[in-house]
């Protein structure tokens, strides 16, 4: 699997099921983007990992596994507390646990509690969903 279908099935399955379906505004990676000031928002991004050859054979049999992390960073107005932001990592984390989605294998996502970004203002907590997937030759 290449680079950019990895990315592009990450990508997909979060604009479909937290973007769209739980209306939330979402930056993706190198957007232009302007976030809401009075508003939860989110900011999606996919980092490969190392790749490594996990099986031998015939050169088009062999598999190389590239491992990586997707991290959703949501960020909240400060003050109204942290009850929907938590909320909302939840939906996330969801939608990426335990599952594979054409090829991408995601494991299980782990919320951190960022905190108080006195540079943007906002509160901030990273949603990060461990994958993995694998391509032949």
């Amino acid at each position: 699997m290449s680079f950019e279908t990895m990315a592009n099935t990450i990508r997909s399955r979060f604009h479909t099921l937290i973007e769209v379906a739980r209306s939330l505004p979402t930056q993706y990676d190198n957007q232009e983007y302007t976030p809401p000031d009075d508003a939860m928002w989110c900011r999606l991004t996919i980092l490969p990992g190392e790749s490594d050859q996990v099986s031998i054979g015939a050169p088009a049999s062999r598999r190389f596994r590239t491992s990586g992390v997707a991290t959703a960073q949501l960020f909240g107005p400060l003050g109204l507390g942290d009850k929907a932001m938590l909320t909302m990592a939840g939906h996330i984390v969801s939608a990426f646990r335990a599952v594979t989605v054409s090829g991408v294998t995601f494991e299980t996502p782990s919320v951190v509690n960022r905190g108080r970004n006195t540079q943007q203002n906002v509160w901030h907590i990273n949603v990060e969903c461990p994958f993995w997937a694998d391509a032949f030759g």
